[in-house]
């Protein structure tokens, strides 16, 4: 596998890192890919607080990076199957997701909203350490 030859999953990150710091369009790249990709069980920007509908909903379209069935999504998002089918009716009437043959992926538009929703998280994470 391509990790152990990189030696552990912290150097991935940090040459992936380094990777979209050259490219300053890609700045928030690198977090997305630290969300999608460095916890197996999922992500939580609360910390063990109740996810609100907006991190259920950027949970589910970080996910769906690639194409994802809708069992994958219940599975990985931790949601039952009634409260799964209102977000992703939601996300794909707002053109945030798209349904191919069974599989749900993110669209560009998914992918900012994601983007500006980890920003937006990373400022008040920045201004709850300083109070």
């Amino acid at each position: 596998m391509v990790i152990s030859s990189l030696g552990s999953y912290a150097d991935v990150i940090v040459l992936v890192e380094k990777i979209y710091i050259a490219h300053p369009r890609y700045a928030l790249e690198s977090q997305l890919v630290k969300l999608n990709d460095g916890y197996e069980g999922g992500w939580s920007m609360t910390n063990g607080a109740k996810r609100g509908r907006l991190e259920i909903m950027a949970e589910i379209l970080l996910f769906c990076c690639d194409r994802k069935t809708k069992t994958n999504i219940m599975y990985r998002t931790n949601l039952n199957y009634a409260q799964m089918q209102n977000h992703l009716k939601t996300l794909t009437k707002r053109g945030l997701l798209t349904v191919d043959k069974r599989n749900y992926i993110t669209t560009e538009k998914g992918r900012r909203f994601a983007e500006l929703f980890i920003e937006l998280n990373e400022l008040l994470k920045d201004e709850k350490s300083r109070v």
